[in-house]
């Protein structure tokens, strides 16, 4: 085995060693499989008149539910209050139904209990009393009683920071206990807000995948069609934090001589954090290892085909030792409820063998819209390289079109595209089949 295969399965397994990122699990004594631990589904009876099943949206029972408590708190009688409690109570309680307005609730993303408070999920969307809790003292402290009560009813959690903060509320144990709403884990149309899958994008969106896709190089030469198959997977842990890794094989077929080749690796951490409603922001870094397929065939094979996704065209650069940085914005419903934009932009430095240390640019956009089952992306993608050793690093551009299946299931998404180097003036063009499987 080559020192650069080493150092890659070192990094595999160094990357092992970040994935234990889930919250603390919260105590085992208490359970409710109802909205809140004090009032049950009280809210729900009321307004309906019945109790919530399966079929109702977990949005509105929380939305009842926060709805219920405001006006219970509200019509409470506060004459044994002093005037500074009263001021206190009152502000908590606005900030309680802006928080309603905002209309934005987390999930219970790694607790096995079918309900459970979570005080601030993966995505960093914030429980009710997380949210009053933050007003007060900030996003930083939040953070901190998430660490170690993420899934914790008030009565379970045991901060002095917490109760200290809970006597200036002007709010009673029990009252922020009936604000607390359980929260279920995530729907299966979740997936919806990251939007799809892009294909010429960073295959790394801050969701947990695997992927298979081959692509086939047509330019007209006559001298067989190359083929690149590119395999990437990211596993995401609880706190947003997860490792990913990507790599791809190029094959030459239907020519005299045939000929194929490895590009270099590329290993690293994701992290993806919710910035406001359907909004989203992925950052990755990582490494980029030379496999040792360096030779004149195997150079040449895989710079024929370093076009086909520009945002990885580095991976295809012979022998590339060094680091990559990206970043994601994901704004979904940025212009109908059934779009979704995506921007990115990185930067990979790296000292190929035949070259002194470089830095290559990246960006790109995508613009993606949802009918029913199917969705369909118009994306553009840059990087700065070079093509082969003998040539000058310069700008290059692709565009491309792709459909894909996504029912907004976890599960089996595939999709094909086409992708045509703008620079060629359209002399060759990209056939892609994307199998990707969500989870």
């Amino acid at each position: 085995m080559t020192p650069s295969r080493h150092l890659a399965v070192s990094a595999i397994l160094l990357m092992a060693g970040f994935l234990a990122c889930g919250a603390p699990p919260a105590p085992a004594g208490l359970h409710t499989d109802t909205i809140n631990l004090i009032l049950g589904d009280e809210s729900f009876q009321q307004r309906f008149g019945r109790p919530p099943s399966v079929e109702d949206d977990e949005d509105l029972r929380i939305r009842v539910h926060l709805e219920y408590v405001l006006e219970r708190l509200r019509r409470r009688s506060t004459a044994e209050l002093s005037p500074a409690a009263r001021e206190a109570r009152a502000r908590s309680l606005e900030r309680l139904e802006a928080y309603l307005q905002r209309g934005e609730f987390p999930r219970n993303d790694g607790h096995p209990d079918a309900r459970r408070p979570t005080f601030i999920d993966s995505r960093g969307r914030i429980c009710a009393v997380g949210y009053l809790f933050e007003q007060e003292l900030g996003r930083e402290a939040a953070g901190a009683i998430a660490a170690g009560y993420k899934y914790a009813f008030i009565r379970e959690m045991e901060s002095p920071l917490l109760t200290q903060w809970a006597a200036t509320t002007g709010l009673e144990l029990e009252e922020l206990e009936m604000i607390q709403p359980t929260y279920p884990a995530p729907a299966a149309d979740d997936d919806e807000e990251y939007g799809p899958r892009f294909s010429l994008l960073d295959p790394f969106d801050g969701r947990s995948h695997i992927a298979l896709a081959p692509g086939f190089l047509f330019d007209g030469r006559g001298d067989g069609v190359p083929v690149r198959l590119d395999l990437s997977t990211s596993v995401m842990g609880g706190c947003g934090l997860g490792a990913y890794a990507a790599v791809s094989l190029t094959k030459l077929t239907g020519a005299e001589r045939s000929a194929s080749a490895l590009s270099n690796l590329d290993v690293g951490m994701a992290w993806g954090r919710s910035l406001f409603s359907d909004s989203w922001l992925v950052l990755r870094g990582g490494l980029l290892i030379p496999t040792g397929d360096e030779d004149e065939v195997g150079s040449s094979l895989n710079a024929s085909v370093a076009a086909k996704r520009p945002s990885q065209a580095v991976l295809f650069q012979p022998g590339a030792l060094g680091g990559r940085v990206g970043a994601s914005v994901i704004l979904g419903s940025a212009f109908c409820s059934s779009c979704t934009l995506r921007l990115e932009a990185g930067l990979d430095g790296y000292s190929a063998f035949y070259k002194a240390f470089q830095f290559s640019p990246r960006w790109g956009a995508g613009f993606a819209y949802r009918y029913q089952y199917l969705v369909t992306m118009l994306e553009i993608a840059g990087a700065r390289y070079a093509e082969s050793p003998s040539s000058r690093s310069k700008l290059h551009h692709s565009v491309g079109f792709a459909l894909r299946r996504a029912t907004g299931q976890p599960g089996f998404q595939p999709g094909i595209s086409l992708s045509v180097p703008l620079e060629d003036r359209l002399k060759r063009w990209f056939l892609g089949v994307d199998l990707t499987m969500r989870y």
